[in-house]
């Protein structure tokens, strides 16, 4: 993730780390000044049943979906209400961190940021080449997905699924010069996490897409 590569895909399971290394990195990488600012942004997919409307304005509907880099936070600073008023303060030139729907991406081009984008493995191809395509100038973007944990039925199929897709579409046309992938393996939250997975894999995940990230495997 430190290279000037546009893109980096980080696959594996719940929990081995894959959100953490990015924010940890892009954080980094904006204090250095390498890029101007961190967009994180994710599709706004609802886990098991649809909970309905959420009230509020933009970014009280936006929030749930956003919890996962906000939970990072107290892994990485001592002081987490600090860093995201110090982050996200100021007019849109001055503020460093954007929560950003993928659902809002589309016509704009990410100039001079370190994107994150989160939970790949539910995004289709059409959006996918809507957010592939938003690279601009300076822009590292880092792909964090799990193919264990699709929420919509149709993505299970190779075919179909817009993370697969374009990973496997890179290797395809040998564009290493363009993209990293990296599969990590190792569980960092409670070992029971590591269980469950393990349990329920297997039935839920092609072997296409195992094969895929296994590419990834760094010994």
């Amino acid at each position: 993730m430190a290279n000037d590569k546009p893109f980096t895909f980080l696959t594996g399971p719940a929990g081995c780390g894959k959100t953490l290394l990015a924010q940890a990195v892009g954080i980094h990488r904006v204090e250095e000044r390498k890029f101007r600012k961190i967009v994180y942004t994710r599709l706004q997919t609802q886990l098991g049943a649809d909970i309905g409307a959420i009230p509020g304005d933009f970014n009280e509907k936006t929030y749930p979906f956003m919890r996962p880099f906000l939970d990072n936070l107290d892994v990485l600073t001592s002081d987490k209400r600090s860093a995201i008023e110090q982050w996200t303060k100021g007019d849109e030139e001055r503020r460093k961190l954007f929560f950003d729907p993928i659902q809002t991406l589309r016509g704009g081009t990410f100039h001079n940021a370190y994107v994150i984008v989160d939970e790949t493995q539910n995004i289709d191809t059409h959006t996918m080449l809507g957010v592939g395509t938003r690279p601009g100038s300076n822009t590292k973007m880092v792909f964090c997905g799990n193919f264990a944990q699709i929420d919509n039925d149709k993505l299970r199929k190779p075919e179909r699924n817009g993370f697969y897709r374009l990973l496997s579409g890179l290797y395809e046309h040998g564009a290493h010069e363009y993209f990293d992938h990296v599969n990590l393996t190792k569980v960092e939250r409670h070992p029971v996490a590591d269980i469950v997975e393990r349990i329920l894999r297997n039935n839920e995940v092609p072997p296409e897409f195992e094969a895929l990230e296994a590419r990834g495997n760094v010994e």
